[in-house]
Formats: C-alpha cells, structure tokens, sequence
C-alpha cells in the first residue's frame, strides 16, 4: 500500500531539544496522613505532565492545534501505557501540600503506535496527494468535474472544504481545475456514479496515491449529507469509508449557515477516516495469511451467513473464507488474508457494509475474538 504521514512545523532544535527524557514536577495533597496515595497521585500528575511536554516539543503549536481534541481525548489520558521509566529526583512536603521532581522517560515506540492509530504522523516523510472525486447535489443540481474535464473542472463547495480540511492534515490536495484535456478518456471515466476502478484511473492519470470519492447532498429542508470513500491508487483497495448528516437548525438557511453545516459534517467524516487511512495505508501486506476469527453472540442462522458473504465480498485482502466451527451463537472461520492481523482487524471494523455490530475481545498474529453488541 501507499504511505503517507501528516508533517506539521516542529520546534527549531535551537529553541528546545526533543528528547524522550522530560523533567516535570508533580504535586498533590496528602489526605488524612495518607503519603502513599500522595505519592502515587504525585507521580500519576508528573507522567501526564511529561506526555504533554513531549507532545508539544515534538509537534508544536500548529501540531498541536491541529491534533489537539484526539491528543487530550486519546494521547494523554493513556499517559502510564507510554512511560518507559521515571526517576524521583526530590521531594517536597508543606503542610498538605506534596510536590515531587521527577525525570520521565518516554516509550517512544508505544507513543509512536498510539499517534499512528490515531491518525497522527510521527515519521518525516514526503506528503501524499489525494484527489477529491465527490459529486454535489444542491437544490435539484448534480455538480460533478469529472463529466467534462475541460468545462467542468472547477471544484464545488464539498471539495473546496476538503481541499482546506486535507490540507491542514498534511495532505496534499491535487487541483485537477487547471484543465485535463480529453487524454482518451472512456465515457465511464465521465460517469456520475463513477466506479471505483475508473475513480483509480483518474487517480493514476493525475499522480495521486490516494482518491476520494463520494457524494453530498445539500436540502434546505433536512441538512447536509455526505458520504466518502477512500481508494489507495497503489492497490486499488477501499482504505476507508464512512457517511456523516448534519440536521438543519433555524437560523442555517442561508448561504453561510448551509457551509457550515457542510463543513461541520466534512470535519466530523474527516476525523473517522484519516486513522483508518494512516494506519492501513502504511505499508505493503506482507503476503497471505491464514488468520482464525471467532465470532460469539449471534443470534440467527442468518447473521451467520451475512458475516460469512461480508467477509468474502466486501473486506479488502481477504481470498477465501472457510468455516471451522459453529455452534450455539459461535462462529469460527479461517480466513485468509493478504496482510496482518492487525490490518484484517482494522479492515473488517471499520467496513461500513459490517452486518453486526461487533467489538473486539483478544487478538494474537493468528486469532481475533470479537463479540457480538447487544
């Protein structure tokens, strides 16, 4: 598969020196004589303070703008998981009151996978270029470039906000809006409901390693809609796909209240796509795998036979599907796959066409157990 990674500005080493050994002071209040629990909470406060210092000498302030509700919502609450070793240094009791100097060393290479699955760069690499391929319908009009390059080729307002929302990701958005040419172009290639495969020639055509396809519909009466799907030109696999609806509101009538409607809804499918994309799309599969998944918790034969038909047709990489075992509400198939266990994990999750609602509940190189939610 394709790799890309999302750059932001880092801190001139002249100003401060990122380093995985952070120096931070904890504190709290001894409760009822209780120095054990300070002590514990003192170094709790100190092991988040040292993930946010390194945070933001690693990426900055535009970094962690751009970052910032995914690093508080998924980086720093995880802040013991990504500690390596720390070091009391001195300590400190007035009154009440505890501080602690502590020297914190950073598991980098947990942080590192952590970042990644969130959708988060750590790598320094040259950006990737995606092409934006989503139809608009407003009002009863179909907007769509691809029908004819040279007259139709200047983006409408669902592309000109992704454009803007990729690119503060650390994508670089393609501006087919510079004219194409005929360039023997196919009449399926123009098709309003273009397939994925001619999405991919596009995509080929204009150097891009990744294609966004989709459409949004825009009505004065309900909101906006929009639906994507993002292809790795590389593969030609589906990396990730999703759909998010905004309700209209009073006071949203106008023009401006419409775009921000949009918008809002573009940045909510962003966020749902980037970690899937970032994490499926760094690297090539490393050959078949023969990986067992067990299901437990369905209810009916036909949940059975709908899981079984997902996995074969609508879950990217995977060959064959062969059923193991079944029992009451069990099912256990071996599937094989052309990749890892973690990305036949990730694939089959974030498939938008998944039958059941499931949640995982242990995974090994060989095995995934998922449970059925109620």
């Amino acid at each position: 598969m394709c790799t890309f990674f999302f750059s932001f500005p880092r801190v001139s080493s002249a100003d401060k020196k990122v380093t995985n050994e952070i120096l931070v002071l904890g504190s709290s209040r001894v409760i009822q004589g209780n120095m054990a629990a300070a002590k514990s909470e003192a170094i709790s406060s100190a092991m988040r303070k040292a993930i946010e210092e390194y945070l933001i000498l690693r990426f900055g302030e535009s970094g962690m703008i751009n970052n910032f509700e995914r690093m508080v919502k998924e980086i720093v609450p995880a802040s013991s998981e990504e500690i390596e070793s720390f070091h009391i240094l001195a300590e400190n009791l007035s009154g009440s009151d505890y501080q602690i100097l502590v020297k914190v060393k950073v598991n980098t290479e947990v942080l590192d996978e952590k970042l990644r699955f969130s959708g988060i760069a750590v790598e320094e690499a040259p950006q990737s270029r995606i092409l934006f391929m989503v139809s608009e319908l407003r009002g009863g009009s179909l907007q769509y470039w691809w029908k004819g390059p040279d007259f139709y080729s200047v983006m409408n307002q669902t592309e000109v906000l992704l454009y803007s929302i990729f690119q503060e990701r650390g994508f670089i958005p393609i501006n087919h809006t510079f004219g194409i040419g005929d360039r023997a172009l196919s009449q399926d290639m123009k098709s309003e409901d273009i397939t994925d495969a001619d999405a991919l020639k596009w995509g080929s055509m204009l150097s891009a390693d990744f294609v966004v396809i989709g459409k949004s519909v825009l009505q004065d009466d309900t909101g906006a809609t929009l639906r994507l799907r993002v292809l790795s030109v590389k593969d030609g696999l589906i990396l990730a796909e999703g759909s998010e609806a905004e309700q209209r509101s009073a006071g949203e009538e106008t023009d401006e209240g419409k775009r921000e409607l949009l918008e809002k809804a573009a940045r909510k499918l962003a966020d749902k796509l980037i970690p899937s994309v970032l994490y499926l799309g760094k690297g090539t599969a490393p050959g078949i795998q023969h990986i067992q998944v067990t299901v437990q918790g369905l209810r009916s034969y036909r949940d059975f036979k709908d899981l079984q038909e997902f996995l074969k047709k609508d879950v990217p990489g995977v060959t064959t599907v062969r059923q193991s075992r079944m029992g009451r509400g069990l099912l256990t198939l071996d599937v094989a796959f052309a990749g890892s266990e973690d990305e036949l994990l990730h694939r089959l999750l974030n498939q938008g066409k998944l039958p059941v609602r499931l949640v995982l509940q242990s995974a090994t190189e060989t095995e995934i157990n998922l449970l059925v939610s109620q």
